[in-house]
């Protein structure tokens, strides 16, 4: 054997080995799903993925090894755990669910979540990196409620979007940032904007979100969709629209878009109630309607300018789920809790259309009434006429002699004519006939005297 030949089996025994291709332990199906949820909610454990992608499954184990497969890919890493940096919830006594591992995605599971979801990069924004070191709270907060939704029929993980900059300003340095956004239309909500609270700042500061929001709201910017570029189209003259209708186009909404706060973290149900009411009191200018009311005490509200606020606790939302008994709608006249689409749905009995509704109905009774009335003047009137008329009749006129009561125009009998000497005068509108012929019998001269000696006994002759 040659020094060269000897040399050989060494030379090859210093060679790295070439690494063999681990076994795939996962479906593509489970790997899109994972993909899928950590390009919409950023990060996230493996149970809320199987959640909200694959809820059938038993355990969250197929997620754990599509996870794994992912990371040898480089397209996700694993950054921390539900724990903290502190240990177990930070606590060694405290119970609770066990830590979980927090994914989160690598820039080339970026691109493949953005091809997944079609969406443009502006569309998924950043990857959270180093979001899971201190055991994201908020973050857990948010996708809780991401996954208290699905499960309870709106939308799906595609409905969402979190972390989402509005700009309040052309110069893009003010921004307002909803912890989510859901647009499901085929579940009633169109668009939603979802705030998470875990009790950690000022209500001060929660206020403020909302007043921040109606900034939002009420910013305007000329017509994208207007012919030609910006110039030309503030040039022309084109129309101001409001600047959340360009982002979110065809919601289909009469108003602002709604807000929704979820309030979870420490103290008991009393102190997040409290924590409610607050908010509601420090904001009450962004979302109290304006009251108009007539002289009848009948009124309705304009929303026209406010955002729809809604209230509701994590644990109330994932107990009775988006369309139980969990949303309090922040307005007047409105009390306890109601499902969603109640909730975000202005007051039936107190919109303007309702009140116009009232209003016809009263002024139709108004008129029916007024009716009546004239009818029943008018039957009053006719009552009255027909008593002139009665009364109106001719009087009985009486003969002009004060010793007697006769009647003009009442005639003899058969009885008197026999015994009336002349034939009774025609009547002279003073005198009954008795008068009148007593009268034509005493005047004087010849044929008075012929009459009367005519009217005496035989024997006086």
């Amino acid at each position: 054997m040659t020094e060269a030949t000897a040399a050989q089996p060494a030379a090859e025994a210093m060679e790295p080995a070439t690494p063999t291709k681990k076994r795939t332990r996962s479906t593509i199906r489970d790997q899109e799903a994972a993909l899928r949820v950590l390009g919409v909610l950023k990060v996230a454990t493996a149970t809320q993925i199987q959640a909200l992608e694959r809820p059938h499954l038993a355990d969250n184990k197929p997620v754990r090894n599509a996870l794994l497969d992912l990371a040898l890919k480089d397209e996700v890493e694993s950054e921390g755990s539900t724990a903290g940096p502190s240990g177990r919830f930070g606590a060694p006594d405290r119970t609770g669910e066990p830590s979980q591992k927090l994914w989160v995605l690598k820039p080339k599971g970026l691109d493949a979540a953005a091809r997944l979801l079609k969406r443009k990069p502006e569309e998924m924004g950043g990857r959270a990196r180093g979001a899971g070191r201190g055991g994201a709270p908020h973050a857990m907060a948010v996708n809780a409620t991401v996954v208290a939704f699905t499960r309870g029929g709106v939308g799906d993980i595609t409905s969402w979007r979190t972390e989402v900059p509005h700009a309040l300003a052309s110069s893009g340095k003010q921004n307002v940032r909803p912890d989510a956004v859901l647009r499901a239309s085929e579940a009633g909500v169109p668009l939603l904007m979802v705030e998470v609270d875990l009790n950690t700042e000022p209500v001060e500061r929660l206020a403020d979100k909302l007043a921040a929001y109606a900034a939002l709201y009420r910013r305007r910017v000329h017509d994208p969709a207007a012919p030609g570029d910006w110039v030309a189209r503030k040039t022309s003259g084109a129309g101001l629209v409001p600047y959340w209708e360009t982002l979110y186009p065809d919601t289909g909404l009469t108003g602002w878009p709604p807000l929704a706060f979820v309030f979870t973290g420490r103290g008991g149900p009393r102190a997040l109630a409290n924590r409610m009411q607050a908010v509601a009191d420090l904001s009450r200018e962004h979302w109290a309607a304006d009251e108009h009311r007539d002289r009848t005490g009948d009124f309705y509200l304009d929303f026209t300018g406010k955002v729809p606020l809604v209230l509701t606790t994590l644990e109330r939302l994932q107990q009775h789920g988006p369309h139980g008994p969990v949303w309090q709608r922040v307005a007047q006249h409105r009390e306890g809790f109601e499902p969603l689409l109640q909730a975000l749905a202005d007051p039936d009995t107190h919109t303007l259309a309702a009140y116009w509704q009232r209003k016809e109905q009263r002024d139709a009774e108004a008129r029916e009434r007024e009716e009546a009335e004239r009818a029943e003047a008018r039957a009053e009137l006719q009552r009255m006429w027909d008593d002139d008329e009665d009364e109106d009749e001719p009087e009985e006129v009486l003969c002009a002699n004060p010793n007697c009561e006769m009647a003009l125009d009442e005639q003899p009998d058969e009885n008197d004519v026999d015994r009336i000497p002349i034939p009774i005068p025609p009547e002279d509108g003073t005198y009954c006939w008795m008068h009148r012929v007593e009268r034509e019998w005493s005047k004087p001269g010849m044929r008075g005297a012929l009459r009367r000696m005519w009217n005496q006994p035989s024997h006086q002759r």
